[in-house]
């Protein structure tokens, strides 16, 4: 198992809303399919902050940093409740 860290940050429009760590998770789960061999995902949502843990059954951490990455990036071209946040690694 491989870990994957990731921290999305908010932009002005999406600092002033306030977003629940259990939703976030729930909205990254949703954007992740099978082939991201995603187990286990944390989430912690701070002010302007989104930090994301990622726990993967990839062969290799380079495959876990990629389908953390495009799970991140799925969630935040198809999720409402994530617009105005910016992915950061």
């Amino acid at each position: 198992m491989y870990v994957a860290t990731v921290t999305l940050t908010a932009t002005a429009a999406a600092a002033r809303r306030q977003i629940a760590s259990p939703l976030v998770t729930d909205i990254l789960w949703a954007a992740a399919v099978p082939a991201d061999d995603l187990e286990h995902l944390h989430s912690r949502a701070v002010p302007e902050r989104i930090d994301l843990t990622f726990f993967h059954r990839s062969p290799d951490p380079e495959r876990a940093d990629a389908a953390a990455v495009r799970i991140c990036r799925r969630a935040l071209d198809n999720s409402p409740a994530l617009r105005g946040w910016v992915l950061h690694r």
